[in-house]
């Protein structure tokens, strides 16, 4: 379903995202709807007057001391999703607290995988043990699980193993054209997920994708860890000490991850090979068995040069492993009925439109950095709204507080509650505030829906940087402003199910930096209080950008959002084709285009009209007539939601009935997909074909003639 201007549900007349006919479509259905509104009256609406600041109140509530104490309490015992009902109780507790008193638990039944205890990963030499990893990293005492990987296949397998690089195509590629031998062997493959060396390389890549290659080249396994040389110059190798004397990655640190949630374990869309982690010190033991043994990585290309264990004594040789030596994975992790629970605080505003702000608990291991430092400064976002109510305060739009569990399964917490509200969510939100890592590093990234741009430049425009290079620097004076496209964590559920526009926000290291021991152990009070964040200003800064973000969408009448900056995205996002050499001669984007550019010009004109809207205040001798509810207004406004829902698509895509929004793919906060993925990836694919059919536009120019219409009949 999609919302008209008036958020009734209309039917839908699904069209399938592989044409540019469709981008038109969805355009045309957005440029209708300004049009309808664009020549209404105006009527003035009356501001009452006030002595209570709530900007400043957001910006001074949150505190050092509380979000040191938020952290203790998150990071002190165990909390992978379906251990979570303790810490729902307690976060449930503490905002009532706070004074939102309409907090309630939202539980929602589920399966999710638990290791039995029985993983194992064993270097044989025939038949003799020869090394065996521990599974466990660090705080064993405090019951956190052995590492696994959520809802990889059980297996017991044993083979010769390779080492694969990063497991991407172009590695295994490389592989088949050196005549290394796959088939029927195990792959060791370096993560290649939160670094920021290696997304500044552009070698990042999700954890199932490089076991789905895998898949594909004929191995039987998999066996992931974090390699030393992802953390750039921060490494032991270069002298500096790892955690907890130094900011180096701990080798016995094991990054752990999901694979998906039940619903694509029941749908067979996960990878049917297992797959099982371990650290880099289980790694130099293996890989450096393989000395000697097949070409070195030296030869294989720019793409094999990373590796950071030549420190210990690994040449990065492929193999196959020598003879006589193989490896052996048992992967047994029982696949469990419980519960999420999901802690949802409301705050009732004037009209049915909401604004979500949300976060996840559920963490691998302590989660100090993912998620506890979103979730710590979440308390304080809803801390600081507790004091506005507390002064009499109520907001124009409703205001909701969400904390999920089970966002580290795909997302099943949020998944179950959006599915659960999807209608009211379609008609009636504004907008989904996410954070998944508050605070582990200076730099400030954020991804978001363009209708979301204007919230996050306020906001970061409003409050001073942590890390100032010259006195009075805004956190965008030193980010630059630089917004990719929307996805992130429980985001992408908003934004894929309902469609509702999402922002996801954080602070995470630069090159350089202490190294983040993303979704291990080691992640834990210790570090942040140390290395991810001392002093805690991180933590403190996104709390105040949260609250005036959700104050920036909450509070006005007419919402602050700006459709033209949808206009200037979408010519942005052309751009970056062309930049990343992905046009073509073979695939005509002029027509593309052109209607971005009458889109623009069409977005100027209806965000002046809301402009002006803004401007208008009832007099004091009409203030009994209904301008407080001026239809113009409610219009405007509906017309800003129902934007981001022209982009819905019914059957979902690429063959995933969840993912419904053609222009923003699912995606972590650390990795920036392009926008328009169907387009863009085929134009990375070089699939013509597929790529030609999108610039078919029959019926453009007459959609385009009403809209010019509608827009003259408004400005006279």
């Amino acid at each position: 379903m999609k919302l008209d201007a008036f958020s009734q549900p209309i039917p839908l007349r699904p069209k399938s995202p592989r044409t540019l006919r469709r981008w038109s479509a969805f355009i045309i259905g957005i440029l209708v709807l300004f049009s309808y509104y664009c020549y209404w009256g105006t009527a003035p609406r009356i501001v009452a007057p006030s002595t209570f600041d709530l900007h400043q109140t957001l910006i001074s509530v949150p505190s050092y001391e509380h979000v040191r104490n938020w952290s203790a309490y998150y990071t002190s015992e165990t909390h992978v999703a379906g251990q979570g009902w303790k810490q729902a109780q307690w976060t449930q507790a503490k905002w009532k607290e706070f004074g939102v008193t309409n907090t309630t638990i939202s539980s929602h039944n589920t399966q999710l995988p638990l290791p039995t205890n029985n993983q194992r990963i064993i270097l044989l030499e025939n038949d003799r043990v020869f090394y065996e990893p521990s599974l466990v990293d660090a705080n064993t005492s405090a019951g956190f699980i052995p590492a696994y990987f959520g809802f990889s296949v059980n297996a017991n397998i044993s083979g010769s193993y390779v080492f694969c690089n990063f497991g991407s195509e172009e590695d295994f590629e490389t592989l088949a054209q050196h005549n290394v031998s796959l088939a029927g062997n195990i792959g060791i493959i370096k993560l290649g997920n939160a670094s920021p060396y290696v997304r500044e390389k552009n070698l990042s890549i999700f954890r199932a994708l490089s076991v789905i290659n895998a898949e594909r080249a004929g191995l039987i396994g998999v066996v992931l860890y974090t390699d030393p040389g992802n953390d750039g110059p921060i490494t032991e190798g270069n002298g500096y000490k790892t955690f907890p004397a130094g900011p180096a990655r701990p080798l016995e640190a094991i990054e752990r991850g999901g694979f998906g949630n039940i619903e694509d374990e029941n749908r067979d869309a996960l990878p049917k090979i297992p797959c099982i982690p371990m650290s880099s010190f289980d790694a130099i033991q293996l890989l450096s068995m393989l000395n000697g043994h097949g070409p070195s990585a030296k030869k294989l290309g720019d793409r094999w040069q990373e590796g950071g264990l030549e420190y210990y004594g690994v040449d990065y040789n492929v193999g196959p492993s020598p003879p006589g030596f193989s490896l052996r994975i048992i992967n047994d992790a029982d696949i469990l009925d419980t519960q999420v629970h999901n802690v949802i605080g409301t705050i009732p505003g004037k009209t049915d439109e909401l604004v979500i702000v949300g976060n996840h608990r559920d963490a691998w291991g302590p989660g100090a950095g993912d998620p506890g430092s979103g979730s710590a400064a979440l308390n304080e976002v809803v801390r600081s709204f507790g004091v506005a109510l507390q002064q009499g305060w109520r907001p124009e739009r409703t205001i909701i507080f969400a904390s999920f569990e089970g966002e580290e399964f795909a997302q099943i917490g949020s998944l179950l509650w959006v599915t659960k509200h999807v209608d009211w969510l379609r008609t009636s939100a504004v907008a989904y505030l996410n954070v998944v890592v508050a605070a582990s590093g200076s730099h400030f990234h954020a991804k978001a829906s363009p209708l979301l741009y204007s919230a996050i430049r306020s906001a970061t425009d409003l409050i001073l940087s942590p890390n100032q290079s010259s006195a009075g620097q805004s956190v965008r004076d030193v980010w630059g402003g630089n917004i990719t496209p929307a996805g992130s964590g429980d985001a992408n559920r908003f934004m894929s199910i309902p469609c509702v526009s999402t922002v996801d926000f954080g602070f995470s290291p630069a090159v350089g930096e202490p190294v983040f021991p993303y979704h291990t152990g080691f992640d834990n009070f210790e570090w942040m209080d140390r290395f991810g964040d001392p002093g805690w200003k991180y933590h403190v800064t996104s709390a105040k950008l949260w609250s005036l973000m959700a104050a920036h969408l909450a509070e006005p009448s007419v919402l602050n959002m700006s459709v033209t900056d949808y206009a200037l995205a979408f010519q942005g996002w052309l751009e970056e084709f062309k930049t990343r050499d992905l046009w073509s001669p073979e695939v005509d984007l002029k027509v593309m285009i052109d209607l971005v550019e009458r889109l623009s010009r069409a977005a100027n004109r209806f965000d002046s009209f809301a402009r002006s809207l803004k401007e208008s205040q009832c007099t004091l001798w009409n203030f009994w007539t209904k301008c407080g509810q001026n239809p113009a207004i409610s219009g405007v406004n509906k017309v800003y939601i129902a934007f981001e829902r022209q982009f819905y698509y019914e059957p979902g895509l690429d063959g995933h009935t969840d993912h419904h929004h053609v222009l923003f793919t699912p995606s972590a906060w650390h990795n920036t997909p392009l926008a328009m993925p169907g387009l863009s990836k085929s134009l990375q694919k070089g699939d013509w074909k597929n790529a030609q059919v999108r610039p078919l536009f029959a019926d453009i120019y007459r959609v385009m003639v009403l809209t010019k219409t509608e827009m003259e009949r408004y400005n006279n």
